[in-house]
């Protein structure tokens, strides 16, 4: 058991990568995965996740590829689109596939023209950080409450430890940025701040 001067080894540390990317969407607003499910198939997967940056854009997008795609259909993994403009080329080859499902994860990063034929494509599911041609299926907000459950399943005793005033502050502190809170508290366990 570790005291509050006892350094956390990275492979016993509750919010190493590995446990952060294991956790399943969580909807701030209560909606479950299924009912979200359900209005992306109505749409035909074709819109846009919106919001900002660590609001949980990605791992909804990753959630919903990894939903049986029909028989029939050729899936494609998630692209996703780095500041650099890297797996541009990805998108083009998709754009001229037969796939009846793409998912390009940072859409708003792309030039125009590749968003414009991905808007008038069919299954496109994207995210983005601010409206698209594509309708919006779902805004990616989070709340204190949401990053205090997330904290709660990654460690109780850390959870504990913060309090719920503290994981406020936590959340304002980051902008909403869950991903970023969540990174805070893995430095945070490291140096020993809190008995595992």
């Amino acid at each position: 058991m570790a005291d509050a001067k006892t350094v956390v080894s990275p492979r016993d540390n509750p919010f190493r990568s590995g446990c952060v990317d294991a956790l399943e969407y969580a909807s701030p607003t209560g909606e479950s995965f299924e009912q979200i499910v359900t209005r992306v198939r109505n749409a035909g997967f074709r819109g846009a996740l919106v919001g900002p940056h660590g609001h949980g854009k990605s791992t909804l997008m990753q959630a919903l590829a990894e939903l049986d795609p029909p028989a029939d259909a050729e899936h494609h993994d998630i692209i996703q689109i780095m500041p650099d403009g890297t797996n541009m080329h990805a998108v083009k080859h998709a754009l001229g596939s037969d796939a009846d499902r793409l998912f390009v994860d940072g859409y708003d990063l792309l030039p125009w023209r590749l968003r414009w034929k991905l808007a008038r494509r069919p299954g496109v599911l994207v995210t983005s950080h601010r409206e698209t041609k594509l309708p919006t299926l779902l805004r990616c907000e989070t709340t204190p409450a949401l990053l205090e459950g997330l904290v709660e399943r990654l460690s109780p005793e850390v959870c504990g430890a913060l309090g719920h005033e503290a994981i406020m502050e936590l959340h304002a502190r980051h902008g909403g940025n869950i991903r970023n809170a969540l990174r805070e508290l893995y430095d945070r366990v490291a140096v020993g701040e809190f008995p595992l």
